[in-house]
């Protein structure tokens, strides 16, 4: 037995030995030569098989002999083949165009609902298309029109600012040549070779490739510039519980069938897209997409679309053309704008320097701005067209025209002349567009104060601003004010140094006397009381610039002499607005004063433009560090008080759900020898209806106080931006979004504490080219001292363009 079982073995393991495999490779084609990415090819008599890669290219190990194989590719006619395999072999094989097998994968895919099963298959293989190089560099080309729509121009005005033209093109155009780096999953690069402006900018989407791009890919867009929502990718896993999907065509391009699939939201969002997306069979990747955003979700525009080509290069799908598109209504004008995006000269998975992706993401040469017709003619993909050109051609003939000196000089004269309405209203303005020198004088109205400390005053100021060719700037202001009821003569000199506009240095005095506010942060109903106000005689000098970037430096230093105002009078319309109206008494001083902050926002974004540095923002918090250090100099020199304070505070996206904001502060009075009302730290108290700032303040408290010791801060608030009100019919058409907050105060030597939860509703609105939000707000607080308080408060915050925020 056991010689059999031996015998058996060896036979066995003999005959393993000799079996031989072969390998069969070669090409999946169409007729027309294309290749059929992703083609099955199977052996039958092994139930074995394999797919052809991008290339249409296929192996496989055969065993020596017969085999019978089959390859087969949707839209196409099967090919099946029996050949014998004796030694390695190559086989190119061509299938033939199927129409009736098409028609009826349509009907079927139509009643099965096949988009989503294509959905399906993109989101189960985008990870290698988000990862399929290292990094790359092109070269970008990028135009830009914007024109107003069915609306006469406004005439351009003599007052306008000087130092810019004195009519304004009313086409809007940009172009830039640039070299973009880029590397998964958000590095990037760009440096502008060259620019051309015309017209205003402020409106142009994508100037630069920072403006934001549209990245499906990803399962969230951020775009920033557009929108505080983050938009759910069609081609993400939220995707099936936020779009409907329809399958609207297939067709056949370069021998590979597309599917065509509408895109729609589920229910009225504003995070969402509404559409059309093209994708290739078998390698389930995007081809061309054409997508427009919600209303809601847009805060300067009024409507925004955009679409993209992508493009198989050396093997990597990247995209090769975008356009967006948009409109917007704003100052009695409608306007439309389009910009369009070229993309070239791939280059991929190249060895950059270990820092060379930092946060510096875009660069402007200095011969950007200075390139010729010749230059632009030569790099662009495409002529411009008749419309495009007649905007360029008129714009250099209007700059030679208005940079000649006649022309400069005769604009002088006109906005120099002195008329009776500028002295009687708008005030009188002399300046020098060669010297780049400016000066501003007060009209006949701004020279009466009826509401000021002690009656009716006098008052008079000039401007006189200069720049420079490196955006260098020095403006002086001096300001004089003389009192009838008192018979006093006060007055202020102050001067702004810009020095360096990279490193946003600049120097700031201010000497002079004059009234100021003890608390500068108080209630609306006490901020101009009279106990809110001194006599201030001092000169004040500061500082400010970045060390290194995102780390600035501020100093200043202030020698005052603080005085109540003792037997001054004051006029009866003072005392009839408020109640116990009397003036702070306290003892006068003089005081010497430094002030070191700094601030610092790690990995600070930010673009370099010629002379000038544009801050981006950052996804770190900014932290805050303040030293203060007083010292008397009544008779000799002794110290008055020293304080510290310490703040983290952070604005960012929280995906769909919306945008969060918070910040954190402690500090204390390290030394209080002799400290001033003007030199508390004050608590605000709440205003009975205004819904004051809520990172600084807090809004129920019942009045404002002062603390010395340790203090702890903190605020939170997160808007929704319309995550929950889309979903609720009715309310999604209103265009309302909620907000929620919180904030905590912790006064330990008082034994203080508060805290509050608020809730509320807000919605934006347009006034000329400014939006506001409109907020009505339900707060309910806590307080070991004063029990549980609640109440309706409402606001009104304006959109600063600049930081792409709503702030002050």
């Amino acid at each position: 037995m056991r010689a059999l079982l031996s015998c058996l073995l060896f036979l066995g393991a003999f005959g393993l030995q000799a079996q031989t495999f072969y390998k069969l490779r070669g090409y999946v084609y169409s007729e027309d030569n294309q290749p059929l990415p992703g083609a099955n090819i199977r052996v039958y008599d092994s139930q074995t098989g394999t797919q052809a890669n991008a290339e249409g290219q296929f192996e496989i190990n055969l065993e020596q002999g017969l085999h019978r194989i089959g390859v087969s590719y949707i839209g196409y006619t099967s090919e099946f083949l029996e050949f014998v395999i004796e030694e390695d072999n190559v086989k190119n094989i061509f299938l033939k165009a199927d129409t009736s097998m098409l028609n009826e994968v349509v009907v079927n895919v139509k009643k099965k609902d096949f988009s989503y099963e294509v959905v399906r298959n993109v989101i189960e293989n985008k990870e290698k298309y988000l990862n399929q190089y290292q990094n790359y560099r092109c070269n970008t080309y990028v135009k830009s029109l914007e024109e107003p729509v069915n609306i006469k121009a406004p005439k351009p005005s003599k007052d306008d600012d000087p130092f810019k033209n004195d009519s304004i093109p009313q086409k809007n155009y940009f172009e830039a040549n640039i070299t973009r780096y880029a590397a998964p999953p958000n590095k990037l690069k760009e440096e502008r070779t060259a620019v051309k402006k015309i017209g205003e900018q402020e409106t142009l989407y994508f100037t630069s490739t920072t403006d934001g791009e549209f990245d499906l890919y990803q399962n969230l867009q951020q775009v920033k510039r557009l929108s505080e929502n983050s938009f759910v990718s069609p081609i993400s896993p939220l995707g099936f519980a936020s779009y409907k999907y329809k399958l609207e065509d297939t067709f056949y391009d370069d021998g590979k069938l597309v599917y065509k699939i509408s895109v729609k939201p589920k229910q009225t969002g504003n995070a969402l897209y509404e559409g059309k997306i093209e994708v290739i069979d078998q390698l389930w990747v995007l081809k061309n997409v054409d997508l427009k955003l919600s209303k809601k979700s847009l805060i300067i525009y009024d409507e925004f679309a955009f679409k993209q080509a992508y493009e198989n290069i050396d093997g990597k799908w990247v995209i090769s053309s975008e356009r967006f598109e948009w409109k917007l209504k704003e100052a009695g004008q409608i306007k439309t704008g389009v910009t369009t995006v070229s993309q070239s000269d791939f280059v991929f998975d190249s060895i950059y320097a270990k820092n060379f992706f930092g946060p510096e993401l875009a660069k402007t040469t200095q011969e950007a701005y200075k390139r010729d017709s010749t230059f632009w003619d030569s790099i662009r993909p495409e002529p411009l067209s008749r419309e495009e050109r007649d905007v360029v051609k008129k714009q250099e003939a209007y700059d030679l025209r208005v940079n000649s000196k006649d022309y400069l000089d005769s604009i002088d004269a006109v906005y120099n002349k002195v008329t009776f309405l500028k002295v009687a209203w708008s005030g009188v303005g002399h300046v020098n567009r060669a010297k780049k020198t400016n000066w501003e004088f007060g009209s006949i109205p701004s020279l009466i104060n009826v509401v000021a400390i002690g009656g009716w005053r006098m008052q008079y100021n000039i401007n006189y601003l200069k720049r420079f060719e490196n955006r260098k700037r020095i403006k002086v202001t001096p300001y004089l004010n003389y009192g009838f009821l008192n018979r006093d003569l006060r007055g202020q000199l102050t001067v702004d140094y810009l020095y360096n506009p990279v490193k946003q240095s600049s120097l700031f005095l201010n000497i002079g006397q004059g009234f100021d506010v003890i608390n500068g942060s108080a209630t609306i109903s006490d901020i101009i009381k009279r106990n809110n106000f001194y006599i201030n005689t001092g000169l004040n000098l500061g500082h400010r610039t970045e060390l290194f970037n995102g780390f600035y430096f501020n100093t200043d230093i202030q020698v005052n002499k603080r005085e109540d105002f003792g037997d001054f009078k004051f006029s009866r319309l003072g005392d009839e607005l408020f109640d116990e109206n009397d003036p702070q008494v306290f003892p006068n001083s003089t005081i010497l004063k430094t002030n070191f902050k700094i601030d610092y926002t790690p990995k600070q974004l930010y673009i370099s433009e010629p002379n000038e540095k544009i801050v981006l923002g950052s996804k770190f918090p900014t932290f805050s560090l303040q030293y203060k250090r007083a010292f008397q100099l009544d008779n000799e020199l002794k110290k008055a008080f020293t304080n510290i304070e310490f703040n983290i505070a952070q604005y960012f996206n929280v995906g769909i759900l919306g945008t969060s904001e918070y910040k954190i502060s402690i500090g204390k009075f390290l030394d209080t020898t002799k400290v001033a009302p003007m030199d508390y730290k004050y608590q605000r108290g709440g205003d009975p209806i205004w819904f004051s700032p809520s990172m600084s303040t807090y809004q129920l408290i019942p009045q404002t106080f002062s603390t010395f010791g340790w203090v702890f801060e903190s605020h939170y608030e997160h808007q929704f931006n319309g995550f929950l009100t889309s979903k609720i019919p009715l309310i999604n058409k209103t265009g309302i979004n909620t907000t929620v907050g919180a904030g905590l105060l912790y006064v330990p030597e008082q034994n203080y504490q508060y805290s509050e939860l608020y809730a509320g509703i807000n919605r934006v609105f347009k006034l000329g080219k400014a939006r506001f939000r409109l907020g009505a707000y339900y707060v309910t607080s806590q307080s070991n001292q004063f029990g549980f308080d609640s109440g309706f408060k409402f606001s009104l915050e304006p959109y600063n363009r600049n930081k792409n925020t709503w702030s002050f």
